[in-house]
């Protein structure tokens, strides 16, 4: 990977993505919004997801970008889990 246009990890829309580091990139979506990808060896295991997951990635990275004005950062797929289950859950608590 390089600075350029790629297919974004989650949606396969095309995104600008930045090389930061070896292991680190950022991406930036118009569908989905702005997040720091790490570990490209990780990034078979997001292929994989079916469309459900994949759309509530999507509307995770949305909605991080939105109420924190940060990027999400999305590295292993289990610890993404544990991230969107604990942003859902604040979020449900500030309600």
């Amino acid at each position: 990977m390089s600075n350029g246009r790629e297919s974004c990890v989650i949606c396969g829309r095309d995104a600008l993505c930045i090389f930061v580091t070896v292991d680190k990139y950022d991406y930036r979506c118009d569908n989905c919004g702005k997040y720091i990808f790490l570990n490209g060896l990780h990034k078979v295991d997001y292929e994989d997801l079916d469309k459900d997951k994949k759309e509530k990635i999507s509307k995770y990275i949305k909605e991080y970008n939105e109420t924190t004005g940060e990027w999400a950062e999305l590295g292993y797929i289990e610890e993404l889990w544990k991230k969107i289950e604990d942003f859902n859950r604040s979020r449900q608590q500030e309600k």
